[in-house]
């Protein structure tokens, strides 16, 4: 060999010192069989347990996490070629403390109608993330309680402070804070996601949720399972309740017989998906066009419009419709 270069000598040698070296356990497991083929290492020496001979993880592992094992199994009997199938779980190790770890199996080897037949596999331990993790979800759920009692702190010193026998105050009050709490909501649950987004029907469902008491069955709401950015979340939330209150005060939920259909789409997989969300109004009072445009007009637009996304707000006589376009990226 050239100086600098690869010093061990290719073959079985090299193949047997990456196997002992390796900072995680290395296995091949028989899917017909039900059984460990081979294991570069045995998880006793990862959790400084006494060396036995013997090689069963089971008597390591936690009560509750055997318990999912039957289920991955069948999930391998399954795999696919180039996926990769994921099991996290606990061991003990000898100080008695509960380690964490991942398995991540690939297929190896199939038969020739293709069934699987041997999976390899690496199992890692992940306890130091698994820490990060929890001190993270402490100090979010810390931070969102903080800032719902702030809220509602600011709620209580805002009607406190409101001045008396003077209903357009109070009527600006309860749209301010409605808002603020529309965009709370949206904020806590990107807050609860790993990839920082949404789930767009719960997006819809915490907006309108003032709104349905008593009109529940006059609004629909319906699409598909559809995860919206950060930065989408908030706005969609704004303009939602901007929509569902112009519709109780004016529009189609202030009469008996006006009904609401929120509904979206998602356009062909390609480079860049788009959603399309539609909210329509139908049998409330006749409506007319505005002289100017009004303040929750203004929201809507700016709400989704400040993101990148095509808004279009249309006063029909027959009812109110808006059609909001935006981008969403593949998870």
């Amino acid at each position: 060999h050239r100086a600098g270069e690869w010093s061990w000598p290719l073959g079985p040698a090299l193949a047997h010192a990456a196997l002992e070296k390796a900072p995680a356990i290395i296995y091949i497991y028989d899917v017909k069989a039900e059984k460990g083929v081979f294991q570069n290492r045995r998880f006793a020496e990862l959790l400084g347990q006494p060396l036995d001979g013997g090689n069963d993880w089971r008597r390591y592992i936690h009560p509750d996490d055997a318990a999912g094992f039957p289920e991955h199994r069948v999930r391998l009997k399954s795999i696919r070629p180039e996926e990769t199938l994921t099991w996290t779980y606990r061991m003990q190790a000898a100080d008695g403390d509960w380690r964490h770890f991942i398995s991540r199996d690939v297929l190896l080897d199939a038969d020739g109608d293709g069934a699987p037949r041997l999976v390899v596999g690496t199992a890692s331990e992940i306890s130091e993330q698994k820490a990060i993790e929890e001190r993270k979800n402490l100090l979010i759920g810390e931070m969102r309680h903080r800032v719902r009692n702030l809220v509602a702190m600011i709620d209580a010193i805002g009607r406190q402070s409101l001045p008396k026998d003077q209903p357009p105050v109070k009527a600006f009050f309860d749209a301010f804070m409605g808002r603020v709490r529309a965009l709370l909501e949206a904020g806590e649950m990107v807050s609860l996601s790993e990839h920082r987004t949404a789930d767009l029907r719960t997006i819809a469902d915490a907006a309108l949720g003032p709104f349905l008491a008593g009109a529940a069955p006059r609004v629909a709401v319906q699409g598909p399972h559809v995860f919206v950015p950060e930065n989408a979340a908030g706005g969609l939330a704004l303009a939602f309740y901007e929509l569902a209150t112009n519709a109780a005060k004016y529009g189609a939920l202030s009469r008996e017989e006006g009904s609401v259909m929120l509904s979206w789409a998602i356009a062909p997989a390609g480079e860049k998906r788009t959603v399309t969300v539609e909210w329509r109004e139908r049998g409330g009072p006749p409506v007319t066009l505005p002289i100017r445009e009004g303040f929750g007009s203004r929201v809507i637009r700016n709400a989704m419009g400040d993101r990148g996304a095509a808004v279009d707000l249309a006063f029909r006589p027959e009812g109110v419709e808006c059609r909001i376009v935006f981008p969403v990226p593949h998870l």
